[in-house]
């Protein structure tokens, strides 16, 4: 009887000193490989606790602030006996940073600040042997206040330079083709009085070969009357006057009609060619001066 109950007892003690030695101190079993990334983690910008984050030996951990903002500055410590951090928050201030920790079992705060002003802190632990998920994706929303869209009170040095010197080079730019406009314009206005003066010059030069001082009239009444001359260019008949008179057209059927002219300076000017007409001051036939132009010359 003692040697069958002996076996069970001694079978007992090897599991169980198995089962011990498979425990780690905090009673689970021990994580064997390197963690996996688990799901995005969310916290909230601006909350007084630093949030917990697992990370993970040569593996990044991506952290996002809120839409509309960008890390502007980032603080951390080494807590860590020979602990290596990698933080990474791009050469232009966005809204995104990176941390890779390069030992293991090290741990440290992070303090990361964004350019409207608000923070958030983090617990960061390397969990490689301890947790088989680490944090690879973390969002950063926003709180209540920081829903307002705040104002931005910090702007990157460079990022302020660059700006100026766009400024300055549209400015340029702008008074450049300013510049190149007021040209243009005046060179257009210089080619368009150029031209005007081109053609007034053969106007002029052709002018006198389109006058035609033809007609006829008693030369004699016509003194009487204070009319001088009488011609005609390609559109508009003349008449030189010191005295202002009623003018009448005969059209071809020997009938008259009145005639409006304009009077400056001494000379009728008709809007229209004449051939033949008369001046008239009342009905007395001493008072009327008949004139006469032949058709077809020119």
């Amino acid at each position: 009887m003692r040697k069958r109950f002996g076996i069970p007892v001694s079978i007992a003690i090897t599991v169980a000193g198995a089962f011990a030695a498979a425990k780690t101190p905090n009673g689970k079993p021990p994580i064997t490989g390197d963690p996996a990334p688990g799901d995005p983690l969310s916290v909230t910008i601006g909350q007084r606790k630093p949030v917990r984050v697992r990370v993970a030996r040569n593996q990044a951990t991506l952290i996002r602030i809120p839409e509309g903002q960008r890390v502007m500055n980032v603080y951390g410590g080494d807590k860590g006996e020979g602990g290596v951090w990698a933080i990474d928050a791009g050469k232009v201030p966005t809204r995104f940073l990176a941390i890779k920790p390069k030992e293991k079992g090290i741990h440290t705060t992070l303090h990361v600040i964004s350019n409207m002003g608000q923070e958030i802190s983090f617990f960061i632990e390397e969990v490689t042997g301890i947790d088989a998920q680490f944090d690879a994706e973390i969002d950063v929303e926003s709180d209540g206040a920081a829903s307002r869209e705040p104002e931005a009170k910090w702007v990157p040095a460079d990022e302020a330079m660059a700006c100026k010197q766009r400024a300055a080079t549209l400015t340029l730019d702008l008074e450049q083709a300013s510049q190149k406009a007021r040209n243009e314009i005046a060179e257009a206005a210089r080619k368009a009085q150029s031209k005007t003066d081109a053609a007034l010059v053969d106007y002029q030069s052709q002018y006198p070969q389109r006058l035609f001082f033809g007609y006829t009239w008693d030369a004699s009444k016509a003194r009487k009357l204070g009319l001088e001359a009488a011609w005609s260019d390609d559109k508009f008949t003349y008449f030189k006057g010191s005295k202002v008179l009623a003018l009448y057209e005969i059209n071809e059927d020997g009938k008259p009609s009145l005639i409006q002219y304009s009077y400056a300076n001494g000379i009728y000017t008709v809007p229209k060619l004449l051939y033949d007409g008369y001046f008239a001051i009342g009905d007395k036939k001493q008072n009327k001066l008949t004139f006469h132009r032949e058709r077809g010359k020119s």
